[in-house]
């Protein structure tokens, strides 16, 4: 499959500006350019875990202090 460079370059743009991605530092091609390399950032991973998260799970199984931290950390969010 071939994809082209100006498509994934516009995804890896979108990716950094919505906070998924940032820049880690560079890399010398054989071709002399310089090419950024790029890591994930805490909102991915956070975005990764949720995905994975059974949300009625972690209700049920969940101690009353991770329950409190949970409600915490969503009521100092505005949507």
């Amino acid at each position: 499959m071939y994809v082209h460079y100006h498509t994934v370059n516009r995804r890896v743009r979108a990716l950094e500006g919505h906070g998924y991605i940032e820049k880690s530092g560079e890399r010398r091609t054989k071709t002399g350019f310089a090419a950024r390399l790029y890591q994930l950032t805490a909102r991915a991973y956070l975005v990764m875990l949720l995905n994975r998260t059974n949300l009625d799970d972690f209700v049920e199984k969940s101690s009353d202090a991770n329950i409190v931290c949970a409600l915490a950390t969503f009521a100092q969010t505005e949507f």
